[in-house]
């Protein structure tokens, strides 16, 4: 038991000196895109590791404390919770809540904010009037016909496209509210959670200005994130009752349900479910069996059904560039910092993936769009023979290729601000031909108070110690390895450890190996993350009441 528990102490060392390093290199990688070690990088290492090591302590005690508390139950408010948390309809009264506090800033956020992206999935569709076939896999189909099945016939309906887009943010937050809801429900039924944590986890999701944010975009990120979270939350279902869940038709027949939509909501959908059942089924000894039903439907779904779908419809594939961001990153600091070791050969293997003339020239530390393109090139052949040449490359200088890393990762470790996307200057992908200029633009009124929004949210940022709460340290970093350190401590129940599991998939899957960081894509990158912390959060803090868990 002493070796356990000192085993947890060095995990919460070694990890918050591991991030007393990544973080203040983060800045330097951003600003130079190579790290200088200095006496002040290294002052501020030191401090991070102290705030990182207090902070644990505080915020440990702090959960302790609230998972064991109780308020007097003859107070007002102990009373009005009663009746809240306690109602028949809780989940659909909590999700009302969540939803009245977004109005004001949908509202001021009008009609809603569509990524370049969401403009080239409309004009896919929009396409199709005109008997052009153009529809491409490069974003998930489904988004684009839900998008097209929503905007579209509301925009013929009332001749504005401002109108359509903001009936589909009111539709899209009243699906994210009412599943925020529902976390909190989840574990006021299945953790007995303490309303006092309740109540605090409902002013979080009404308040916490990076949710409403995050739900005003119009992004197949935005889309797909609410229905992870269903996952997120089907998956410690799972965990709890040790699979035993699976034999539930019900809740079986929703857990595929869910896996679908994931599915058809985002490329790395499939893995990050797989990635975790998988897992599950190996960790967890009972219901074995049963999870063989979800994990053959994915893989049937994702590898079978899907490219048969696509072939018949003539969809064409998105180009495999797009999962390699970080290895050409590696290739092409390579080729800038050790172009005269590169061989006629590799030269040539090279050149059929990326436009070898101008890689160095184009590298940019923390962008990998410039290097991979947007435009598949070479064959699936060039493509394997490409992964030898960076792997030869690789052990020759592997300096180059963690250098590289380190700059490609560094937005996810530092105290950038996050501000989900709420202006439509980037849209390059929309066609005049198919709808107004005019629709990119916010009217003067609009346009001010979108502003007058955005500069709150940088008032919140700028107060010291708030504002962390708004960083991509805390959010991408901190937030997820606390949460994996906590679980670790609670050593008796060691098979809600699991949980993290869809949790880093999606950092990994979707957050570091993604083409930028930082940038305005990073944005909405990070949506199932932001959207998932909460309910870890609740998670974490259940495993120290003593009532529940013993």
């Amino acid at each position: 038991m002493i070796m356990k528990k000192y085993h947890i102490r060095t995990l919460d060392f070694v990890v918050s000196l591991f991030l007393a390093f990544a973080i203040p290199a983060a800045t330097t990688y951003l600003s130079q895109g190579s790290l200088q070690i200095n006496f002040s990088l290294v002052l501020q290492m030191l401090a991070t590791f102290i705030a990182l090591i207090f902070s644990v302590i505080l915020i440990r005690t702090f959960f302790s404390h609230l998972a064991n508390s109780n308020l007097k139950s003859n107070s007002k408010l102990s009373r009005g919770l009663n009746r809240l948390f306690n109602s028949k309809h809780r989940t659909l009264w909590l999700a009302l809540i969540i939803f009245l506090c977004w109005v004001p800033a949908l509202v001021m956020l009008y009609p809603g904010t569509l990524i370049n992206d969401s403009w080239g999935q409309l004009n896919q569709v929009l396409n199709l009037r005109e008997g052009t076939w153009a529809i491409s896999a490069h974003h998930p189909v489904f988004d684009t016909a839900l998008m097209s099945v929503i905007i579209l016939p509301i925009e013929g309906l009332f001749d504005n496209w401002h109108i359509a887009f903001f009936v589909y943010v009111l539709i899209q937050a009243i699906c994210t509210s009412l599943v925020f809801a529902y976390s909190i429900s989840y574990f006021k039924d299945k953790f007995k959670q303490k309303n006092l944590t309740s109540f605090i986890f409902l002013l979080i999701y009404c308040f916490f200005p990076i949710f409403v944010m995050s739900v005003q975009t119009v992004s197949k990120d935005a889309l797909f994130a609410w229905v992870y979270l269903l996952f997120a939350i089907q998956f410690i279902e799972i965990l709890r009752t040790k699979g035993a869940c699976l034999k539930n038709h019900r809740f079986l027949i929703s857990l595929l349900v869910v896996c679908i939509f994931c599915i058809l909501t985002k490329k790395a959908g499939a893995f990050i479910l797989l990635g975790s059942l998988v897992l599950a089924f190996f960790f967890i000894k009972g219901y074995r069996r049963y999870f063989l039903i979800p994990i053959t439907a994915i893989l049937g779904f994702n590898f079978i059904i899907l490219p048969a779908v696509r072939y018949t419809f003539y969809i064409e594939e998105s180009g495999t560039q797009e999962m390699l961001s970080l290895p050409f990153q590696q290739t092409a600091r390579y080729v800038k910092e050790h172009g005269d070791e590169v061989t006629k050969d590799e030269k040539e293997t090279l050149e059929k993936v990326l436009e070898y003339q101008n890689l160095a020239a184009v590298y940019d530390p923390i962008n990998a769009d410039l290097v991979k393109g947007y435009e598949p090139r070479g064959e699936k052949s060039d493509y394997v023979n490409y992964l030898k040449v960076w792997l030869s490359q690789g052990l020759k200088h592997p300096e180059t290729y963690l250098s590289a890393t380190g700059a490609h990762l560094s937005g996810w470790f530092s105290y950038s601000l996050y501000m989900p996307l709420t202006n439509m200057n980037w849209h390059n992908q929309q066609n005049d031909h198919y709808i107004p200029e005019s629709a990119t633009e916010r009217n003067s009124f609009f346009s001010a108070t979108s502003t007058a929004f955005e500069n709150i949210y940088r008032f919140i940022y700028s107060i010291p110690g708030v504002g962390l709460l708004l960083t991509f340290a805390f959010l991408a970093t901190l937030a997820p390895f606390f949460i994996l350190t906590t679980l670790l401590e609670r050593r008796k129940t060691s098979k809600y450890l699991l949980a993290t599991v869809p949790l880093f998939l999606s950092l990994i899957l979707g957050c570091y190996l993604a083409p930028v960081s930082a940038g305005i894509e990073g944005m909405r990158y990070l949506y199932p993350v932001t959207y998932s912390l909460p309910t870890l959060f609740m998670l974490a803090i259940s495993l120290y009441d003593k009532s529940v868990i013993k």
